[in-house]
């Protein structure tokens, strides 16, 4: 009973917490490893271990796929399969599409045969006919990885099998997936449910949404995702959900159960989406197009001009969250014309209870003349110390001039002065 009312309290708490991410005890899950953030920022509102290094099976396939995406042009383009595709699928019991040598297909049914059926021969092909190689596709995987900033990841093939070189963390598979759903092409590939090859000799189902569904597990909160498994990683799961009309990744990682269906990785993201939805909200603080201050303009043809918002600015937030711990710091600087349309001329940074919510700079949203007195006057200032300088540089040497010349009278005098006294 106690540890009921421990729970119960523990839950109530975090409601009214700031927004930081969660841990391990808030939420019964079964994965090592967990963590949830929100697609559109990337902040994490709860993780567990999550920078432990951990090995991600085939929710490496994301980061395969994502690299092939960015290197097509033409996801209707025909490809061959060759026997260097299918080399070690079988050799290593990786999951396949089941292509066969000779087989002509599109680049989208060797996309799809990577993320349905899990296929290391898709993979396989994807890097053969964009890299030439395993080995270079497998650089250009490690080098998008440094590309986001993530340093606890290292690849060392494209399937996701087993290699205790080929590491990731779940926040780093979290970071990937968000960068891979900024691809329009990449989200309706890890939102596909099921899907017939073009030429008519595959059919591919997402299995782990396929057992779920048998087992009568509502999965509607869960738009898209990829899973994997390896005796050494266990369960994985990689997904993207849609709590109260809004997109989270969730990813799980080592997650063990005593069945032969994932329903491990399922249940947990599940879990951990009902805790999301309980206790967090996606809100809109301020809409595109309002106004922030109007700036005046010293000197210019017209006396100010108003700045607005360039982009709603929208937020996760703890569900009753205090507006008081709000604040919008605004910063503004004093603006003399001339203005060019984009000068900078203040900044906005909104915090939540001291955390960054959003930061942008504001620019001037068109050029502003100085008038023409004001413009006559600046030629006057500017000119004014060189006519003052020639003054008095004249005056200077007028001053010498008059010097010289009445030194010059002096002698004269003096010398008329001494011949009349020789004279007399």
């Amino acid at each position: 009973m106690f540890k009921k009312i421990l729970v119960a309290v523990l839950i109530t708490l975090t409601v009214f917490l700031p927004v930081t991410p969660v841990h391990a005890a808030d939420v019964a899950i079964s994965a090592q490893n967990a963590i949830v953030i929100d697609e559109e920022s990337g902040k994490v509102l709860y993780e567990r271990n999550a920078r432990e290094r951990m090995y991600p099976a085939s929710i490496t396939k994301i980061l395969t796929i994502i690299c092939a995406l960015e290197k097509i042009d033409d996801l209707d383009k025909t490809v061959t399969i060759t026997q260097s595709d299918l080399d070690t699928v079988w050799e290593t019991g990786a999951s396949a599409a089941n292509f066969e040598v000779g087989e002509v297909v599109t680049y989208r049914d060797v996309l799809m045969g990577a993320m349905l059926p899990s296929g290391a021969d898709a993979c396989r092909a994807l890097a053969n006919n964009t890299c030439g190689s395993q080995e270079a596709f497998v650089a250009e995987m490690n080098n998008l990885v440094k590309k986001l900033g993530l340093t606890d990841s290292n690849f060392v093939n494209t399937t996701g099998i087993h290699d205790d070189n080929h590491y990731t963390t779940v926040y780093d598979m979290a970071m990937i997936t968000q960068y891979a759903m900024q691809n329009e092409n990449f989200v309706e590939l890890f939102n596909r449910y099921q899907y017939n090859c073009s030429n008519g000799k595959h059919q591919w189902v997402k299995k782990v949404i396929y057992n779920a569904k048998k087992a009568r597990i509502d999965t509607s909160m869960i738009t898209g995702c990829k899973s994997g498994y390896t005796m050494k990683a266990q369960h994985t799961l990689a997904s993207s959900l849609n709590i109260n009309g809004h997109t989270y990744i969730c990813v799980v990682g080592h997650c063990q159960n005593s069945d032969s269906y994932s329903h491990c990785t399922i249940n947990d993201t599940l879990a951990l989406g009902q805790y999301i939805g309980a206790n967090y909200q996606y809100v809109q603080l301020n809409k595109k197009g309002e106004k922030v201050k109007t700036i005046n303009v010293n000197d210019g043809e017209e006396e100010a001009f108003d700045v607005i918002l360039n982009d709603d600015i929208n937020t996760v937030l703890p569900v009753n969250y205090d507006q008081g711990k709000l604040n919008y710091d605004y910063h503004f600087e004093t603006v003399d014309a001339p203005v060019k349309k984009g000068d900078k001329v203040g900044t906005l940074q909104v915090t939540y209870d001291g955390e960054v919510l959003y930061e942008t700079t504001f620019k001037a949203p068109k050029s502003i003349d100085k008038v023409f007195s004001a413009t006559v006057m600046d030629i006057v200032y500017a000119v004014l110390p060189w006519i003052i300088g020639i003054i008095v540089g004249l005056i200077a040497l007028l001053f010498i001039a008059r010097n010289i010349f009445r030194k010059i009278r002096r002698k004269r005098r003096k010398k008329y002065y001494n011949r009349y006294k020789r004279r007399y």
